[in-house]
C-alpha cells in the first residue's frame, strides 16, 4: 500500500536523478569541445522507460495458485540510463564531434526539464504533506 502512496514522488526522483546525470555529461562534452578526438556522449533513457511503462501493464498476468508461475514484474524505475559515445561521425578536422552550440542547446533544454522536475516533486511533496497533518 505504501509503495504506491510514493510511486510518483519515485517517478520524479528518477527524472530527477537522470536529468542530473545528463547535466554532467553535457557540460563535461562542453569542455571538451576542443579536445582532439573527444567523442560527444548522450545520455538514453526515455524510450527505455516509456517501454518498460508500456510492457508493465502487458505483462501482468492473473494467477489462482501460490503455485502457478509469474512472469516478472517489470519495474520502471529499475531502468537505468545508458551514457553512450557519438562515434559514428567526425565534424572536425582533429578527430573530435562536439558542436557547442547544439550541447549548449541540449543544457539549455535540460535545464528546463530539471527544474520542471524539481517544481513537480515539490508539489508532490505538499500534497503528501497536505495528506499526513490533515488539513
Amino acid at each position: 500500500m505504501f509503495s504506491r502512496l510514493f510511486n510518483h514522488v519515485n517517478v520524479l526522483q528518477k527524472g530527477v536523478d537522470v536529468a542530473m546525470l545528463r547535466q554532467e555529461v553535457i557540460s563535461h562534452n562542453i569542455a571538451n569541445a576542443e579536445t582532439p578526438g573527444y567523442k560527444s556522449r548522450h545520455v538514453l533513457f526515455e524510450s527505455a522507460f516509456g517501454n518498460a511503462l508500456a510492457r508493465r501493464d502487458e505483462l501482468a498476468l492473473k494467477t489462482s495458485s501460490s503455485r502457478h508461475f509469474t512472469l516478472a514484474d517489470p519495474d520502471p524505475l529499475a531502468v537505468t540510463p545508458l551514457v553512450v559515445s557519438e562515434t559514428w561521425h567526425t565534424a572536425r578536422m582533429d578527430g573530435g564531434n562536439v558542436d557547442p552550440d547544439q550541447e549548449m542547446a541540449e543544457l539549455a533544454m535540460n535545464t528546463i526539464q530539471y527544474n520542471t522536475l524539481i517544481e513537480q516533486l515539490n508539489r508532490e511533496l505538499a500534497r503528501l504533506k497536505t495528506a499526513i497533518r490533515g488539513q
